[in-house]
């Protein structure tokens, strides 16, 4: 049986016939091959790392917010146009761009809802995205190349929702055009430290399950001693929904995929 993810099995790997590269002695051996062979192993696959900020840790906030430290795409939707799942989105198209295919563009933060970035760990960075330009001079497409750290996404919460935060497109110097980050895990419940995510999934590797997943959260704050409730739980009772209940603590959380 072989993997159905990209996660190979060990056994895989070690086959003689299908785990090995042949010799190269033909010049056959292709650029992807090695690629496929360099980032595919039989261990877990870290797919998210992640920091939630409490609303009562630190007190600026008026809602609990995830910071995405880092995901890895090929686990979650990839697409630009569905708002409701899409980790990334066109926010504003732009005007006057020079029409043409761009590669490496950055992604220069707004501030989220006008916090001071530096009270919650730092600016977002390191988002960058190949982009197209229509002859009308707007952004008409965009593919995501690295997601960058500290991105704040979308909560739907019906009480108390969010828009995920924006960047602007820095195209030449024309930074008309913005995107918009909803993120891989979009809030769909805060209530008294309990946080529940939806969580966008790959045609390639499926669904986030409670077998193929690996959770991880601990708090990232000093919990008084002693202690009659856990301070982080982690669960995904559901498919592809993401339960954390943290008690008002601010916490880290990892997610890995296992083959399967």
């Amino acid at each position: 049986m072989s993997s159905t993810t990209t996660i190979k099995f060990q056994y895989e790997l070690d086959d003689a016939t299908t785990g090995l590269l042949a010799d190269n002695n033909t010049k056959a051996i292709s650029a992807q091959d090695v690629r496929t062979i360099v980032t595919s192993n039989y261990q877990p696959v870290l797919i998210f790392a992640g920091r939630i900020f409490s609303d009562d840790a630190p007190t600026v906030l008026d809602d609990d917010i995830l910071r995405v430290q880092y995901y890895n795409q090929d686990y979650f939707e990839s697409n630009f146009t569905n708002d409701s799942t899409s980790p990334w989105v066109i926010n504003d198209s732009g005007s006057g761009i020079t029409p043409g295919t761009y590669t490496d563009v950055p992604l220069q933060q707004n501030a989220w809802n006008g916090t001071t970035m530096s009270t919650i760990g730092g600016d977002s960075t390191n988002a960058t995205f190949d982009v197209t330009v229509s002859n009308a001079g707007i952004v008409t497409g965009a593919t995501l190349k690295q997601p960058g750290v500290g991105w704040i996404g979308k909560s739907t919460d019906s009480s108390d929702p969010y828009e995920g935060q924006t960047g602007q497109l820095n195209i030449n110097g024309n930074t008309s055009a913005s995107l918009k980050f909803n993120g891989p895990l979009i809030q769909t419940t805060q209530d008294q430290g309990l946080n529940v995510f939806s969580m966008s999934t790959s045609a390639t590797n499926s669904n986030h399950t409670l077998l193929n997943s690996i959770l991880s959260a601990t708090t990232a704050q000093k919990v008084p001693s002693p202690v009659e409730d856990p301070p982080v739980y982690i669960t995904i009772d559901t498919n592809n929904i993401l339960n954390i209940e943290h008690t008002e603590n601010s916490c880290y959380v990892q997610i890995w995929r296992v083959a399967q």
